[in-house]
């Protein structure tokens, strides 16, 4: 408050001389002292956030040590225990965080809603590893369900990166084990995850999921990756031509919504796909060493197209 009263006697003086009008006085005042107050106010909310996501890795740590030195001593139901005391006191941290964040302003709240939400998400993989603990089968399923569950209630009133990544990640996993569980080992396992993809891609498109490029790419990712899935455990041919239909999606849709991220997933999905097809149509005569030729040579003229079609969303 020194500060800020200095401040109003050097205005004061203004006044006097003429160079300021009087109600122009308190306006002024207040802004210089908010602006001498914030760094100082930055520098301990910075700390804060350091020091609490410090207090939660080691909550995760103590219990990781906890459990790995004495997992194989303990019976199932004390493992249970133990992880769900560590979900939920970091669901509980999460929780008080993300309700004192939407009472705060500014960076304060900023701040608190990214640790409320580091921490959920570290609570939605201890959830997650409870459930499939206490599983009898299809523990994969359970998992992943359970804590696709808690990311998601987490993630809907905070809407952070780390959020939606935990929500991707055990959306996968919970896939996974839905397809485990179908014991199907055909090709329905690489469309299961372009179908995962493509909604996942579709969400970000339209909106509900943010920070949007990141939603876009975590889809085109994990649609790359279906697409892929036959060329990889399979050896069907269909792979790549089911990848190139990918990439090519993403390169078109680039014309009506203009992120680098579905050029740059255009890109690297045709990069993918040229080259397993000329393997598979040469019967593999042609070397490692043309492979990586051809590759460099799609990825350069599939960057070439990227920018051609930059240019005309730009022009547009």
């Amino acid at each position: 408050m020194d500060d800020v009263d200095a401040v109003r006697r050097a205005l004061a003086r203004l006044v006097e001389s003429g160079e300021l009008r009087a109600e122009q006085v308190e306006p002024v005042a207040l802004a210089v002292g908010e602006a001498l107050r914030e760094p100082g106010a930055a520098d301990r909310v910075r700390w804060s956030e350091i020091l609490a996501y410090v207090g939660g890795g080691l909550v995760l740590a103590g219990a990781a040590a906890f459990v790995a030195l004495g997992w194989d001593r303990m019976t199932q139901p004390a493992r249970i225990t133990v992880l769900a005391v560590v979900t939920l006191l970091l669901l509980g941290v999460a929780a008080g965080l993300g309700v004192a964040a939407r009472s705060a302003t500014g960076r304060t709240a900023a701040v608190q809603g990214r640790v409320a939400a580091t921490l959920a998400a570290l609570g939605s993989g201890t959830a997650a590893l409870c459930a499939g603990v206490a599983a009898d089968r299809q523990e994969v399923l359970v998992a992943g369900v359970a804590g696709l569950v808690v990311a998601a209630a987490a993630y809907a009133p905070l809407r952070t990166a780390i959020g939606l990544l935990a929500c991707g990640g055990f959306a996968l996993l919970a896939l996974t084990g839905l397809m485990d569980a179908a014991a199907d080992e055909g090709p329905a396992w690489g469309l299961a995850y372009v179908a995962l993809g493509v909604l996942i891609l579709v969400a970000a498109l339209a909106g509900p999921l943010v920070p949007r490029d990141l939603g876009i790419g975590m889809g085109a990712a994990i649609a790359i990756f279906g697409g892929q899935w036959p060329v990889l455990w399979d050896g069907n041919a269909w792979g790549y031509w089911l990848t190139a239909l990918i990439a090519m999606a993403f390169l078109a849709l680039y014309g009506r919504w203009r992120t680098w991220v579905l050029i740059v997933s255009g890109v690297a999905g045709l990069t993918l796909a040229v080259p397993e097809a000329v393997w598979d149509w040469t019967d593999g005569a042609v070397g490692g060493a043309v492979i990586l030729v051809l590759a460099g040579v799609v990825l350069l003229a599939a960057s070439g197209l990227g920018v051609v079609l930059h240019r005309r969303a730009t022009r547009a």
